[in-house]
């Protein structure tokens, strides 16, 4: 029982010194996070004496080599160079080929004008790294974060001819922070060369540049390199898809387009380089060079493979071309529509329904043929030409052209077979949206309001937003004044925008404003304003009014859409600063918006695209 007794003694005090000792090693984690913390803070504030007594301190417990960096970065702001010199002696003694500490010991040489000396420690420091790329990187690393770019330099050129490996990417980095464009671009080429998987690096590490350098003489000196290598390296076609990229990014469309013709002709190619960059073309709304790009391609003939692709693809951008403005020119859209029906006796049965659909649009929406139109559609919808997804497409097309002849009646029914046929589908959701918004065209705000309130909790992300917003528009709107002029006239002007006759809804925007100046619907009605232009390609007058919901009615509902709008916007307009000031701005001001998780996913991608590799 004696013995028991002793054991469990023993256990006890051996529990009771360990659980000590644990609790004496968290509480000098906690002390050290604690001083580590004070010292940053001292540091940010520039009070450089304070963090460099607790950096000594914490690396004096620790042996961390971020707190001895931070330490010396103290007493370099101090230009104590004397105690940094009897520190780093000590330091050297204990460990004489620590790569760090040479390059730190050579730079207070250095700051102390003792040249050869610093020398003598930047070459012991290149000969000890040399035998190892990773090696070679840190030392690199280590001059370039005391702005030693020249020596950095040499660490890489040393390292290269050592070692046999290439530090092409790394030393056109070195050579942009020295302000040497040439070397940079060459650099780069020579990394490509060697490394043409890695173009997508290349080309976010020059967009962080672009987005950023001021110095007009940059792009010119980029593109200049480029051409020169091309010529001497035709057959490397990283090169020229750089190239291209790079005019791009410039908004050189023209010069990229005929570079790539060019290509096409000497290499007697397929036509897909300049097909694919047809479509790029047309993405940014440059629909006369992208009509340009398709015309060469129908140039090659029609039996050529390409042929009815890039002939589809040229009445599209032609449609967009004609339509996308406030005001299309209806002889411009009748030449279209003879195109068009032209087009149907060539193109493929496969290709076919975008032409219908783009005809059937034309014929509605701008010539007010809707009787032709719904004939067109009906001819396919009934004789089965179309598959499932295709057929439900052409329903919701022919609802709204329904709608837009004034016969709401025919528009819901087809409405709602499209909704009974992809019950659960997004097309399905779609169908009962437009539903919705028909209600809300004629008036009918509280049965519109009865089948938002379900489509809300839709699984299409974007018919959800869609149905909140307009629910949230109805109840913040309807019924705030005895009378229900205004919002019906909003409503009115909504279905002018859905019809494309944006002027006519600019105009009732305005009466609105001038009729009721004092109504809430102010913020409302700068935001419809923004969608025309934005829809009609004016993304400079877009952007201004998107800008000015944002900034004027922060405090009203429409704020962080407006403002999200405003940052895409932005990036089309290659204003990247701006759009990562909105973005974070919607992030930090409006956490609880239902746009702030595409705004991190967009920051995200625009931080991947500068971040310097």
């Amino acid at each position: 029982m004696i013995l028991n007794y002793n054991k469990y003694k023993s256990f006890l005090l051996h529990l009771l010194l360990t659980v000590g000792i644990i609790f004496a090693f968290n509480l000098s984690v906690i002390a050290q996070q604690s001083d580590n913390q004070l010292a940053l803070r001292y540091y940010q504030n520039k009070e450089f004496d304070k963090a460099a007594e607790i950096y000594e301190k914490l690396y004096n417990e620790t042996g961390f080599k971020n707190h001895r960096d931070y330490y010396l970065r103290c007493l370099n702001e101090m230009r104590d160079f004397e105690t940094a010199e009897k520190f780093l002696k000590n330091e050297l003694r204990r460990n004489r080929n620590d790569l760090y500490l040479l390059v730190d010991m050579g730079m207070v040489y250095l700051s102390t004008g003792r040249v050869k000396e610093s020398e003598e420690k930047f070459n012991r420091a290149i000969e000890i790294a040399s035998s190892s790329r990773n090696n070679i990187i840190a030392v690199a690393n280590s001059f370039q974060r005391y702005r030693n770019y020249n020596w950095a330099e040499k660490v890489y050129i040393e390292g290269r001819r050592k070692t046999g490996e290439s530090f092409d990417y790394e030393l056109g980095n070195i050579y942009f922070m020295q302000r040497n464009y040439e070397k940079m671009i060459k650099s780069y080429v020579n990394h490509l060369k060697s490394s043409p998987q890695r173009l997508n690096i290349v080309q976010s590490r020059l967009q962080h540049i672009i987005s950023r350098e001021i110095d007009e003489n940059f792009d010119a000196v980029i593109e200049r390199v480029l051409l020169e290598e091309i010529q001497k390296n035709p057959q490397i076609s990283v090169l020229t898809e750089l190239l291209i990229w790079q005019f791009i990014q410039t908004g050189k469309f023209d010069v990229a387009l005929n570079q790539l013709i060019a290509i096409d002709r000497r290499g007697k190619s397929d036509g897909s380089g300049v097909y694919e960059f047809g479509e790029i073309l047309t993405n940014n709304a440059e629909y006369d060079l992208a009509i340009n790009a398709y015309q060469y391609l129908l140039d090659k003939g029609e039996k050529h493979p390409i042929y009815p692709f890039a002939y589809v693809n040229y009445l599209n951008t032609l449609f967009l071309k004609n339509t996308k403005v406030l005001e299309p020119d209806i002889n411009e859209l009748k030449k279209l529509e003879d195109m068009l029906k032209e087009a149907l006796s060539i193109v493929s049965r496969r290709e076919s329904f975008s032409v219908i659909y783009a005809l059937a649009q034309v014929k509605a929406f701008y010539l007010e043929k809707y009787d032709e139109a719904i004939d067109i559609l009906l001819t396919e919808i009934d004789n089965k030409r179309l598959n499932p997804e295709n057929e439900s497409i052409a329903k919701l097309l022919l609802g709204d052209i329904y709608m837009l002849n004034e016969n709401p009646w025919e528009a819901t029914l087809i409405y709602a077979q499209v909704e009974k046929s992809n019950s659960e589908s997004p097309i399905g959701h779609e169908a009962r949206f437009k539903r919705a918004k028909l209600a809300y065209y004629t008036g009918e705000f509280e049965w519109a309001q009865a089948q938002l309130v379900v489509l809300k909790a839709s699984t299409s992300k974007l018919i959800a937003n869609d149905a909140l917003d307009l629910s949230v528009f109805i109840s913040d709107n309807y019924n705030l004044d005895t009378t229900e002029i205004p919002m019906k006239l909003f409503a009115r002007a909504d279905f002018l925008i859905f019809t494309k006759q944006y002027n006519d809804a600019l105009l009732i925007l305005d009466s609105i404003s001038n009729m009721f100046p004092t109504h809430k619907l102010k913020d409302n009605i700068l935001y419809r304003k923004a969608n025309i232009y934005e829809q009609t390609d004016n993304y400079h007058k877009a952007s201004e009014l998107y800008n000015e919901v944002a900034t004027t009615f922060y405090y009203d509902i429409l704020a962080d859409k407006a403002l999200y709008r405003y940052a895409i916007l932005q990036e089309k307009l290659n204003q990247y600063h701006n759009a990562e000031d909105a973005y974070f701005k919607l992030i930090s001001e409006y956490p609880a918006s239902i746009y702030a998780v595409e705004a991190r996913r967009n920051l995200r991608e625009l931080n991947a695209k500068n971040l310097i590799n």
